[in-house]
């Protein structure tokens, strides 16, 4: 990714995560945070605390306001990591001074070789063309420990959010002729299994666990792989 469309990304995020002014966006806003409180914060922590030790020092590469890191602060050493200086402010209000915070980019994440046990981040991953997401992947395997694993809720074209805002959006710009968009575009939503597969193998891991269920009322698709060096 350029400089420049790191600067773009840097103040998109930054208004996505300012207040908005319309009613539209201020209700978009209070049912996503509604979301994140009560069913992807549940879904986290059940994987996060399968897949790593109590200690392990983990970022959280794209890490937003860090609602739903509430409960895993007190059991593991975490690192925020976002591009958008509004998100780090929020998530400092949210969370205190219990999480590490770094803004940077995940194309450029300004730690040494091997510095993490694990990575993860929810909703992040299907903002890029696949091409960036091998690029995020490889820096991901850079700054992990040798037998680091990363957790990625990646949406797929098929989870109930991206019906839900695909519908809102058709109603809100097609219907009420508003010309409104929610959040950023998500151009790399997942359409398959083996589509994580091949982009995990060209980004330098292979697939551990693969889920998609109720755990997040069929949100996301949970993705655990492992750091390979068979890139």
């Amino acid at each position: 990714m350029t400089k420049t469309k790191m600067l773009k990304e840097a103040k998109q995020w930054d208004e996505y995560w300012t207040k908005k002014k319309t009613k539209s966006q201020a209700l978009y806003r209070l049912v996503a945070g509604f979301y994140r409180e009560f069913i992807i914060k549940r879904s986290l922590n059940y994987f996060i605390e399968q897949e790593f030790k109590k200690g392990s020092k983990l970022l959280h590469a794209g890490s937003g306001t860090g609602q739903v890191d509430t409960d895993i602060l007190d059991k593991y050493k975490i690192t925020a990591l976002d591009i958008s200086g509004e998100a780090l402010k929020l998530y400092r209000e949210n969370n205190g001074d219990k999480a590490k915070l770094l803004r940077a980019s995940i194309f450029g994440i300004p730690t040494k070789k091997a510095s993490f046990d694990g990575i993860y981040n929810m909703g992040v991953m299907e903002h890029f063309t696949e091409g960036e997401d091998i690029q995020i992947l490889k820096e991901f395997s850079r700054v992990l420990k040798p037998n680091g694993k990363i957790v990625l809720f990646w949406p797929p074209k098929f989870g109930m959010s991206v019906i839900f805002l695909n519908s809102l959006h058709f109603f809100l710009n097609n219907i009420l002729k508003k010309n409104i968009r929610l959040h950023p575009e998500e151009i790399s939503l997942l359409s398959s299994e083996n589509q994580v597969r091949d982009i995990l193998k060209k980004g330098g891991f292979r697939l551990v666990k693969f889920y998609f269920g109720p755990v997040d009322l069929f949100t996301h698709c949970v993705i655990i792989a492992k750091k390979s060096y068979l890139v």
